[in-house]
């Protein structure tokens, strides 16, 4: 699955009222608090098998789907 079919389909299950752009900050869109960030984490370093460190949180791509997306494409290298 394309990791941002996998995010999209993440968020629509956890903030279905919110419809988010690739390019929208989720933060700013309330589609997601502090847990949820832990969560989300979790969940993409199971369901991708790799490990988020200080520097991807820091990213500002960390913020979006789109920006998500390419930190986890990075990743798959």
């Amino acid at each position: 699955m394309e990791y941002s079919s996998w995010i999209f389909d993440w968020f629509s299950r956890r903030a279905p009222q919110i419809a988010l752009a690739p390019e929208d900050n989720y933060f700013n869109a309330g589609a997601i608090d502090s847990f949820g960030v832990i969560e989300l984490i979790e969940d993409m370093e199971q369901a991708f098998s790799v490990r988020f460190t200080e520097d991807d949180f820091q990213d500002r791509r960390f913020s979006s789907v789109a920006g998500l997306s390419d930190l986890l494409a990075g990743k798959g290298r």
